[in-house]
């Protein structure tokens, strides 16, 4: 997904995937894909920038 990603960083991509999976009714490792992001963005889960 990486090259296709518009993102300019990772963890733009990671959100995007997430968002993708909220659309869908997706689980992530038993939680809801919302809840990771909102983690993400409060520095509670970290993506390296590559």
């Amino acid at each position: 997904m990486r090259p296709r990603s518009m993102a300019r960083k990772l963890e733009g991509t990671v959100k995007e995937i997430l968002g993708t999976a909220v659309s869908v009714g997706c689980t992530v490792d038993g939680q809801h894909p919302q809840d990771i992001i909102t983690k993400i963005k409060e520095g509670e889960i970290e993506i390296p920038d590559e």
